[in-house]
């Protein structure tokens, strides 16, 4: 699992840099970044601000789905969310939330994922094998049903579930965050508009079951920036001279 989510995080980490570095900050350019695999207990369906739940059936290995804000939306039953999407289940978790009900006032919005692929042969040998987290977008809609902000993953991730023994709906997998210009650009939003209300779009591969479900919380830190290493070398240059005055002073002192 680390292997394959290490693999991940560098293909990553190079397309992010080829994206800031090539285009202007724009809306759609703001990224989800994964934090880690981390298991949240409990994840289960009902239990936590469960927003999308996929499930391959049959022979088919791969799904999407959608939940986004749409006040015009006929259906009394979904209170303004339009749910789109092949294989979504589980009905009415499949929902938007409000960044007041989450309580997210300054962008530290967590995405947890949930993997729950069988084991194989039904016994404790592990899953039967990684699946594909091809996208991952998350929009932020105001009280007319439009897009205010977006951010999306950059490439595609090979996930693994976290345990040997899978999960069960009872506990999540991988933790998602927003970078740190997406989790300003999400405050000043909600800054704008307290009442924006929060969807997601997912779409995976190489499943073999499910329930693959996706749930919102509050308190995700953003990932720091990681230095230029020119700055890397500024700093390296600033402690070294530091350390050398610190030594004089003391040979100085011995000297007395």
């Amino acid at each position: 699992m680390n292997k394959l989510f290490s693999k991940g995080i560098l293909a990553l980490g190079a397309l992010m840099v080829v994206s800031l570095a090539g285009s202007p900050a724009r809306a759609d350019n703001f990224l989800i970044v994964p934090v880690g695999p981390q298991i949240v207990q409990p994840a289960g369906l009902g239990t936590v601000n469960t927003v999308l739940v996929l499930q391959t059936k049959g022979s088919a290995t791969s799904g999407f789905g959608s939940v986004a804000y749409d006040p015009n939306n006929r259906d009394s039953n979904r209170k303004g969310d339009f749910v789109s999407g092949s294989q979504i289940v589980a009905g009415a978790n499949n929902q938007t939330y409000s960044v007041t009900d989450l309580g997210i006032t300054n962008g530290n919005l967590c995405i947890n994922m949930n993997i729950n692929d069988p084991n194989k042969g039904g016994s404790n040998a592990g899953p039967v094998g990684p699946i594909v987290l091809n996208t991952l977008v998350l929009t932020a809609y105001d009280q007319s049903g439009t897009a205010v902000f977006t951010a999306h993953l950059a490439d595609a991730l090979v996930l693994r579930e976290a345990t040997l023994n899978g999960n069960g709906t009872g506990r999540s997998d991988f933790t998602f965050a927003l970078n740190p210009d997406a989790a300003a650009a999400l405050k000043a939003a909600i800054e704008a508009n307290p009442n924006l209300r929060l969807g997601l779009a997912a779409s995976v591969s190489n499943a073999s079951g499910g329930h693959e479900s996706f749930f919102f919380c509050k308190g995700c830190e953003s990932p720091a920036e990681v230095p230029e290493p020119a700055t890397m070398m500024l700093l390296g240059t600033g402690l070294a001279g530091i350390a050398g005055a610190v030594r004089k002073r003391r040979r100085a002192a011995k000297a007395e």
